[in-house]
């Protein structure tokens, strides 16, 4: 069965962020699930609100595929899987003012202190939310582990952008989780923590420009010249690049670079291609191997690279 129709290919829009009622062929209004596992509690939902259109943001490839399954299977046209680090994707592809509800249920609250850039709950999150959410519209967790929950209530009771409701313990809630209702019956607790949005907050975004410039070389480029450039890190501010690696074909009329750039935390792995179009001219793009969202350390490594060849 066609599994994989049941997906979003987010890095082959020009313009972020995205027409939500372009891509579900409707306009309705969109809720975003982040973390959904098995994705069981997000087709539930869904089937109790068939009006909304609904978004998984996953991380893990197996729940992806799990919840194509489920969407398959159920034969529906409004869920839609996002493969994707949520910080980002919930920045980056959704307009401001858009959602009617985020839900988290039981998220891995990285208990450990040298994990705590692991977690997603933190002030940026929460201003993040502050900007995607409408107005009056939710932010929902719901966990396990107690000191997260007061964790989350003390971000968002100290954010001038929402309200928090104290925590409730054993909330009942018209859709539960496959875990959640077991633990019931083992008589375990869990926390749930609603914060609705009161103002609307401003988060610069990366993608809003994602035109990729290249980058040309009017001199010529010898094999040497481009295994000099491995290792190359150039940072600026919370921009990073570093290459990894390089190849050539046979004449040395084509070379890769492989590159990793980082946008603060996000980090991304692609190639750019350096190819001979005349004599004593080239040029520098991406490679179309591996397409990266055009962040601006994506940018910065283009511009940089074709910059160190000219000077060369």
């Amino acid at each position: 069965m066609l599994y994989f129709q049941h997906n979003l290919s987010s890095r082959q829009f020009q313009h972020y962020p995205l027409d939500w009622d372009d891509i579900f062929s409707r306009k309705a209004p969109v809720a975003v699930e982040i973390g959904f596992g098995n994705g069981a509690f997000l087709i539930d939902w869904s089937l109790k609100t068939p009006a909304w259109n609904f978004v998984g943001i996953e991380l893990s490839g197996a729940s992806i595929e799990k919840l194509q399954k489920r969407i398959c299977h159920s034969n529906m046209n409004h869920v839609m899987p996002l493969h994707e680090d949520a910080r980002f994707a919930l920045r980056e592809f959704f307009p401001a003012n858009s959602l009617m509800h985020v839900m988290m249920n039981f998220p891995d609250p990285w208990p450990k202190d040298r994990h705590r850039k692991r977690r997603l709950l933190d002030e940026n999150f929460v201003e993040i939310l502050a900007m995607v959410l409408k107005k009056s519209y939710p932010y929902e967790l719901v966990t396990d582990q107690q000191w997260y929950a007061e964790h989350a209530f003390e971000l968002f009771n100290k954010s001038k952008y929402f309200e928090v409701l104290p925590i409730e313990k054993n909330p009942t809630r018209p859709v539960t989780t496959k875990y959640e209702r077991k633990w019931q019956k083992m008589g375990r607790d869990s926390f749930r923590v609603i914060a609705t949005k009161i103002k609307n907050s401003t988060v610069t975004r990366l993608l809003e420009e994602a035109q990729m410039p290249h980058a040309f070389v009017k001199k010529e480029i010898t094999s040497e010249n481009i295994e000099n450039l491995v290792g190359l890190t150039h940072k600026e501010v919370d921009k990073l690049f570093v290459v990894k690696d390089s190849f050539r074909d046979a004449d040395a009329n084509r070379f890769l670079l492989r590159v990793v750039a980082k946008d603060s935390s996000y980090q991304q792995d692609f190639y750019l291609l350096v190819v001979r179009q005349n004599k004593n001219r080239w040029l520098i793009k991406l490679d179309p191997t591996l397409q990266p969202y055009r962040t601006p350390a994506v940018k910065m490594a283009v511009l940089q690279i074709g910059q160190r060849l000219n000077d060369s």
